[in-house]
């Protein structure tokens, strides 16, 4: 075979070919060079666990490598199934748009009975108020257990499938209205009582007391429509009212004296009712409030020793 001006033409066919297949070479297979070394490196390791903790990677690719290795692929492809099941179940957004439901009509209720509760709280000032005449139990005041209220065990609820919001709305409203339809019954009949023999001094507590209990009446008729409102949103059946049969005892003709001790037991035990139902909404049993918040801590205090106390007397 002739030279090209001394050069064999041959190598210079072989020595071109080689070239161009160099400069062909792709950056993926040029990496897997690195590749294989990690991988026969990596292998080390895994036999001498204790040299491994000192290598460092010398190259960018290998801290890609570990770092892909580290990440938990798997871990976030179950959770995003799991996350996109949760948002495409049409059983399981049926139940969280109906506790949700349950949830922002408790939530207006709680905020009707903080406004009513604040208002009459401020509104009482204008009473004298004298331990002398708010002693007393008589039997037609109505009684309310909020030991059994507060203890109460909703998981023994027999409602399948209904979430702990559903639960507890559906005891504790019934309940919470049944209480303040009680007290509007006693504040209508307290507003019409006769007094006889009058003093001066009754004369200016009479007009006084008249716009206290006329603004608890009225406050009273909002917080129940409100309750009964939210309660037909939720298709929750609104309980009849059946009465308090012990309210026959309470004297619709009185004397100045005994105006004054019916109006300032009302006025304690409603007071009492308000803020006790206030704390059972704000202070749920079992939550963190309890522990966190002074005024829960006593609530479920007072609570606690009242049920130990009715347990003792049982047992004797």
């Amino acid at each position: 075979m002739p030279n090209i001006e001394g050069f064999p033409k041959k190598l210079l066919v072989a020595t071109s070919v080689v070239v161009i297949i160099t400069m062909c070479l792709i950056p993926a297979e040029a990496r897997t060079i690195d590749h294989v070394r990690f991988r026969h490196e990596r292998q080390h390791d895994l036999a001498h666990p204790k040299n491994a903790r000192l290598r460092v990677p010398e190259r960018v690719s290998e801290v890609r490598i570990i770092e892909n290795r580290r990440r938990p692929h798997r871990k976030q492809t179950l959770s995003s199934t799991h996350n996109a099941k949760d948002t495409t179940d049409p059983m399981r957004l049926r139940k969280n748009a109906q506790a949700e439901r349950f949830k922002n009509a408790t939530k207006k209720i709680i905020k009707k009975l903080k406004n009513t509760r604040r208002f009459f709280n401020e509104e009482r000032r204008v009473l004298n108020e004298t331990k002398e005449y708010r002693d007393g139990m008589p039997s037609w005041l109505p009684a309310m257990n909020f030991v059994d209220i507060h203890f109460y065990n909703y998981r023994s609820t027999r409602r399948p499938g209904a979430t702990v919001t559903e639960k507890k709305f559906m005891y504790l409203m019934p309940k919470l209205h049944k209480s303040l339809v009680e007290y509007h019954e006693i504040f209508k009949l307290l507003l019409n009582v006769e007094v006889y023999f009058p003093d001066d001094p009754f004369f200016t507590y009479n007009k006084t007391r008249h716009e206290l209990i006329k603004q608890t009446i009225h406050r009273l008729n909002g917080t129940i429509a409100e309750i009964q409102e939210n309660m037909i949103s939720i298709n929750v059946t609104v309980p009849l009212p059946n009465g308090n049969k012990f309210l026959n005892s309470l004297e619709l003709r009185v004397d100045a004296p005994q105006c004054l001790k019916n109006d300032y037991i009302a006025f304690r035990a409603y007071g009492n009712l308000l803020n006790n139902w206030y704390s059972e909404f704000r202070c749920p049993r079992g939550k963190k409030v309890i522990s966190s918040n002074s005024k829960c801590a006593a609530y479920e205090a007072k609570l606690k020793e009242k049920k130990d106390t009715r347990g003792k007397q049982r047992k004797s």
